[in-house]
């Protein structure tokens, strides 16, 4: 793509990750012995991560604690490449965290405690809100209180930013009309059943789930499908992408490389079909490797990637 990228900006949790890594997942009751090892997380950080290892220089917008895993996750945002100037350090508060187990195949299991990321509110999205340059493309995700996704989502109409928005982790209780502000939904098959109540397990059910979101007002709706690929629906087009075939070793961070990858295409005003085509490699990379930060990978590699199958072009 030729010219200037949009500006790119993410709203966004940031946690520190402690990964261990097992044989296979734990059943209830169950203990299991694995390796741990700790490292920068969170949906928003990770996405935003995505996206500068691709040439971009996004910022990112989050709430850090003032204890030793807030200057280690902010130290990781600036060597990537992330511009951090919007980033706040809360007082008193312990920076996010996620514990994660990760079996021998890729699958894992996470809980996530906020910390910091919980007291994002309305306030604190209009005090960054002039930080959002003209033409902007604007990420958001679930992880962050719906009330500062309602007041992001309502500034649209007047800042003229693009959204994509990933609804994970699903939260209940986002309105309508901030539906209708969403340019690109990126759900994954989980989160599209418990938006929609319609149980993806094949292209058929990723459109009938496509459609229940398409009926809340959002312009775009692109369902993950791991291994099957990527359905992408609007009101006038539906296609599937098929997923690049690649042995997965932890897929904690697809989603967000996806969503990183799709956001720095998109922000190089690559049409959707190359866009999403794009985020796939992402997010294919980024599944052979550890870790979520750690597992995104630099533009180069997506270039070489795609030229080594002969399929797209490199932005």
């Amino acid at each position: 793509m030729t010219g200037a990228p949009k500006p790119l900006i993410f709203f966004g949790t940031c946690n520190l990750d402690f990964c261990l890594s097992v044989d296979r997942l734990p059943t209830r009751g169950q203990s299991v012995m694995g390796d741990l090892i700790r490292y920068p997380g969170g949906k928003g950080a990770n996405q935003a991560v995505a996206a500068a290892r691709l040439g971009l220089a996004p910022r990112l917008f989050t709430k850090l604690g003032d204890d030793e895993a807030g200057a280690i996750l902010k130290r990781a945002l600036l060597d990537a490449g992330v511009q951090t100037d919007a980033i706040e350090t809360v007082r008193g508060a312990n920076s996010g965290t996620a514990l994660i187990i990760v079996d021998g195949d890729g699958g894992n299991i996470i809980g996530i405690e906020s910390g910091a990321n919980q007291s994002m509110s309305e306030r604190d999205i209009e005090r960054v809100a002039s930080l959002i340059g003209a033409g902007a493309l604007v990420v958001a995700e679930m992880g962050l209180p719906n009330a500062a996704l309602e007041r992001l989502f309502a500034l649209k109409p007047d800042y003229g930013f693009e959204l994509i928005f990933n609804p994970a982790p699903v939260r209940k209780g986002l309105t309508k009309a901030a539906w209708r502000q969403v340019d690109y939904a990126t759900p994954n098959e989980t989160e599209a059943f418990d938006l929609t109540g319609i149980e993806v397990v094949d292209l058929v059910s990723a459109e009938r789930a496509a459609e229940g979101l398409l009926d809340l007002g959002v312009r775009a709706v692109i369902v993950t499908l791991g291994a099957q690929g990527a359905f992408y629906a609007d009101d006038q087009r539906r296609f599937h992408v098929p997923a690049f075939p690649v042995k997965a070793l932890d897929t904690t961070a697809a989603g967000d490389a996806f969503t990183g990858g799709l956001a720095a295409a998109l922000a190089r005003s690559a049409p959707i079909e190359r866009a999403i085509r794009y985020a796939m490699a992402v997010a294919a990379l980024c599944v052979t490797r550890a870790g979520a930060q750690s597992a995104m990978p630099s533009v180069e590699t997506v270039d070489a990637f795609l030229a080594s199958r002969s399929l797209v072009e490199p932005l």
